[in-house]
């Protein structure tokens, strides 16, 4: 049986298909690797295939998604850090000769800078599928300032807001999450994580958790002003309507399209003297942080991510949601079959 060539392309928005690729001849820092699993981002993704990703510009036909599982099947000369026959998780993948890549990781074959890749023996590959996700949510819990007794609050039933909420959990913290997709929530639920639906929420329960840090992956005004008063202010709690003194945290970690740039007022920020962290991108430091992480039982992110063949329908059913941002799940990951 002849092995596939072929990845996910997007001639442009909302019109993509399983095409056959082509790869430029292996440079000497590089690493061909066989694909097993990419994990979607419901989010980045749907924000690089509708052309609305703001941070860099994408041009089509295009090959989206910065998350794969496979291994390698051949390395450059003078690459030093890995083997052929290695599990892998890579990012980025690069040099397709008739597409774009819009970081290239829904492919079944693909190149990658040896920068880009990170050793994956031992971890669930559809768990690894998630690193760049995962460690999104990780770089949020690590900007918590506190000990292990901070109570974290999780805005997003997504998965940078499960990530989040795992591995604030695995830091120690008690964590609740936030979201309106009772489906989702009752995913994580399952792994022992307390959640609350925003449509039916009281005020009162986010209050009676008393957080000292929030985690924001959605990033409105709306979700602002809910939860602004649960945290604690430096002075006049009472005058400022926070429950508690202390010195509270916002963490913001998301991306927010088409020109919005204002989810908080920042008038109420300096009132409560609220300390607040914009979090975004990876740090290879990071990145293996949280693939050590996955090696254990503490994000344990396939219990939450639903599986999508590679064929064609399959993966224009999937797009077709994600795009319209009416993806019903809290995760996706595409398998290969290789």
């Amino acid at each position: 049986m002849s092995l596939r060539q072929d990845a996910v392309v997007f001639s442009k928005p909302a019109h993509c298909a399983l095409q056959e690729i082509k790869l430029a001849e292996l440079k000497p820092k590089q690493v061909l690797i066989r694909t097993h699993i990419s994990g979607v981002s419901t989010g980045t993704d749907r924000w690089v295939i509708s052309g609305r990703f703001e941070w860099g510009s994408f041009s089509f036909p295009l090959i989206p998604g910065y998350q794969r599982v496979g291994t390698v099947e051949a390395i450059g000369s003078d690459v030093s850090t890995l083997s052929v026959g290695q599990s892998v998780f890579a990012t980025n993948s690069v040099d397709f000769l008739n597409a774009t890549a819009g970081w290239g990781a829904h492919t079944s074959i693909g190149i990658s800078e040896e920068h880009e890749v990170f050793d994956a023996t031992g971890i669930n590959p559809e768990r690894a599928s998630f690193g760049v996700v995962a460690q999104v949510g990780f770089n949020a819990s690590s900007r918590v300032l506190g000990g292990r007794q901070t109570r974290v609050l999780v805005i997003g039933d997504g998965i940078i807001g499960a990530s989040a909420a795992l591995s604030s959990r695995a830091l120690g913290r008690e964590v609740m999450v936030i979201g309106r997709h009772d489906s989702r929530l009752s995913k994580l639920a399952n792994l022992g994580i307390a959640t609350a639906n925003a449509r039916t929420l009281d005020i009162s329960t986010l209050k009676d958790f008393a957080p000292s840090a929030v985690i924001d992956t959605v990033q409105n005004k709306e979700a602002f002003d809910m939860y602004r008063q649960t945290l604690p202010a430096t002075w006049a709690q009472e005058a400022l309507g926070a429950r508690s003194q202390g010195t509270g945290q916002i963490i913001y970690s998301g991306h927010t399209p088409d020109g919005e740039s204002n989810w908080g007022d920042m008038a109420e920020l300096q009132k409560q003297e609220l300390t607040v962290h914009f979090v975004s991108g990876w740090t290879r430091e990071r990145m293996q942080s949280t693939l050590d992480l996955m090696r254990g039982d503490a994000m344990p992110i396939e219990a939450l991510a639903d599986r999508h063949e590679a064929t064609n329908a399959g993966v224009q059913t999937l797009f077709g949601l994600v795009e319209q941002g009416k993806y019903p799940g809290l995760a996706a990951y595409i398998n290969w079959g290789n």
